[in-house]
């Protein structure tokens, strides 16, 4: 079986007056890093509460491949890696960034269907009061995850876990575990946040998390995100 390839996660906030060459040169960013043998296909989302925040997710291919993508100083970096990185300090504008590479312990494979369609994205990020964690674990993926795709409107989703490897040193920045969920649409995000359009079975499985999960978790983090760029190429070389 081949082995399941994992997944970066890059969030920032860019300021409004630096958005334009910042956009530009995301654009050109992620077709350039998939030209590097080990990363499988890329996309870019942009938050719906009408911010500057966003996030990328990129496909790679195995750990075996990390130094090559993201080990700073190595001298197995990609040249293109390199490259890319040395534009990306140079930037202006943006802050809050956190990169972290995940594994995904539970939930529909990626890309097969997961983040294979155009759909909006649910992203939540937690950390775990280690004393519970493995409890925590547990009831989110026997009981939370399921119990959120139960809800109108989910399609579908998987959970993920910080991975812990000697290539990262620079990266790993932020909470250990992380949740997606695809929706059916913006139109249903009214009904699956707090408010007078929530939707009965999105509240119930909101107050469950709030009387458990949300009590051994910190630096939370949820928000739904819209798509704007998406990357892919037929196989490595």
């Amino acid at each position: 079986m081949a082995e399941q390839q994992l997944l970066l996660m890059v969030q920032m906030t860019c300021a409004r007056e630096h958005l334009e060459p910042f956009t530009l040169w995301y654009n050109s960013h992620l077709p350039n890093l998939l030209r590097i043998p080990g990363y499988q296909w890329a996309q870019r989302y942009v938050n719906l509460d009408g911010g500057t925040r966003f996030t990328a997710f990129y496909g790679i291919r195995s750990a075996e491949d990390l130094p090559s993508l993201l080990q700073f100083g190595s001298p197995g970096l990609h040249s293109i890696a390199a490259s890319e990185y040395s534009v990306f300090s140079t930037l202006q504008g943006a802050s809050d960034h956190v990169s972290n590479v995940y594994e995904q312990v539970s939930g529909a494979p990626l890309r097969d269907p997961l983040l294979l369609s155009d759909s909006p994205l649910s992203i939540v990020t937690a950390d775990v009061d280690p004393a519970h964690e493995s409890e925590w674990d547990r009831w989110y993926t026997e009981s939370h995850l399921p119990g959120v795709l139960n809800v109108p409107g989910y399609t579908c989703g998987a959970r993920f876990r910080r991975l812990e490897h000697p290539a990262l040193e620079n990266f790993n920045t932020g909470p250990k575990y992380l949740a997606l969920y695809e929706c059916e649409s913006e139109g249903v995000l009214p009904t699956l946040v707090p408010g007078d359009s929530i939707h009965p079975e999105a509240e119930a499985e909101l107050a469950r998390w709030q009387a458990y999960g949300a009590l051994h978790a910190c630096n939370f983090g949820w928000g739904f995100y819209r798509l704007i760029s998406k990357h892919f190429k037929w196989s490595d070389i």
